[in-house]
């Protein structure tokens, strides 16, 4: 029987598959990003779907990288271990075997094991960095939302902060003079702009 666990990840699993406009969150398409292509509430709707589908992605990255860097310390402990008792068997005067002499034979038995070991760390670790710099914009897509979604509500009151009455719900409301909707318009586009200046500067 299949648990909740297994439904969970057989879901986040799936997400890769949402799309907005026509775009799949698989495809990591720049414009899904961007909160002023297509509609606003196309883009809330995904939101929540895009953070666990990508940072699933990424906490896969970051196991992938501790299996590495962990099977490369074993690795590389016997080696050093072999090292050592080489390098004590040529001498007969175990206290004047020095640390760096140690490291000089490890190396010079295994060089090409090390660069290999080192390719695939650095590949795991492009792979992780990526993704979290993935994450990381999807975070800040979220705060540009929240700035929309407040601006948009805003905008449904005019005036120089008099208080308007709700129509639905009778509540009160206080209006934000035109000065701070300006402002909170600029933040957002500021935002934006960060954005883009970091995908571009990450080659994202």
């Amino acid at each position: 029987m299949e648990t909740v666990l297994e439904r969970i990840s057989a879901t986040c699993d799936g997400l890769g598959d949402v799309t907005l406009a026509g775009i799949k969150l698989e495809e990591a398409h720049r414009d899904l990003l961007d909160v002023t292509q297509g509609s606003l509430d196309q883009h809330v709707a995904m939101q929540p779907a895009a953070m666990a589908y990508f940072l699933t992605l990424k906490k896969a990255a970051k196991r992938r990288l501790d299996n590495v860097l962990g099977a490369q310390d074993r690795w590389e402990k016997k080696r050093y271990a072999l090292a050592k008792a080489a390098v004590e068997s040529g001498t007969s005067a175990k206290s004047s075997i020095k640390v760096e002499d140690v490291k000089a034979r490890f190396i010079t038995d295994n060089e090409p094991e090390i660069v290999k070991w080192e390719a695939r760390i650095e590949k795991a670790r492009e792979e992780y960095d990526t993704l979290d710099v993935w994450c990381e914009a999807w975070k800040q897509k979220s705060f540009s939302l929240r700035e929309y979604v407040s601006i948009e509500e805003d905008e449904r009151f005019s005036g120089s902060g008099s208080i308007s009455e709700d129509q639905k719900g009778g509540h009160r409301k206080e209006r934000l003079s035109d000065e701070a909707a300006q402002t909170r318009i600029d933040k957002v586009r500021q935002v934006i702009r960060k954005n883009r200046e970091r995908k571009a500067a990450s080659g994202v």
